[in-house]
């Protein structure tokens, strides 16, 4: 009897030591898949295109400031006039509404008719400066505020004024194009920091208008 006793307690201490030895079974941990990093911007390549957009933006100016149809500034002293009582334009609005379309470029002056965009640093309007090919400053020295020499008849298009504005017109074009590399260096450079609108510019896309989109929105051209 104390030899089945013995055998029985053998046993389960047996099983006992068993079981406690006995490795555990654990499934590897399947690795988590990284998120694939974002291609990186080829500077070459962005310059290139830039390249392509300054030489457009700047048709468009050059073919603005020989159509010398420029807004009447009748908000007195010297003024930025985005869009004047006779719907004109400036010169940096008609840039800009050459990719946005006019009523969208509109949209613009309803917000503020006496913008600056010496001053704009973030929004739509500054993302397509950043990718019409120019730089801040030079898009800043298109955009000449206007004098009111003939406040008195806006419906009138002042000579001096004209020419005034026609002969700065001339220094812009001569300063933006003896600076051309150097601008499109820094331009390619300040659009190297936003890779997002960098992106969108190489697939063929300029910055939109964002919360200035028209519902109609017709091409000025």
């Amino acid at each position: 009897m104390n030899r089945i006793r013995l055998l029985v307690a053998s046993l389960l201490l047996s099983s006992a030591v068993g079981c406690a030895v006995a490795p555990t079974h654990v499934a590897p941990a399947r690795p988590v898949a990284a998120e694939p990093a974002p291609a990186q911007i080829d500077r070459a390549a962005l310059r290139a295109k830039l390249a392509e957009r300054r030489t457009i933006t700047m048709s468009h100016f050059l073919a603005y400031r020989e159509a010398r149809v420029y807004p009447v500034n009748t908000f007195g002293g010297t003024r930025h006039v985005w869009q004047d009582v006779n719907g004109n334009l400036c010169a940096a609005a008609t840039l800009i509404s050459y990719d946005w379309g006019r009523a969208s470029t509109e949209n613009v002056g309803k917000e503020n008719l006496q913008i600056a965009l010496a001053k704009v640093t973030s929004g739509p309007l500054a993302d397509w400066i950043l990718t019409s090919g120019l730089t801040h400053h030079e898009i800043v020295a298109i955009q000449v505020p206007g004098s009111d020499l003939f406040p008195e008849q806006p419906e009138v298009k002042p000579d001096p004024e004209n020419q005034r504005l026609y002969g700065i017109y001339l220094d812009v074009e001569r300063q933006l194009t003896g600076l051309g590399d150097e601008s499109l260096d820094a331009a390619t450079d300040a659009l190297m920091k936003r890779p997002d609108l960098a992106r969108e510019l190489l697939a063929g896309h300029v910055a939109s208008a964002g919360k200035y989109t028209a519902k109609t929105n017709v091409a000025t051209r």
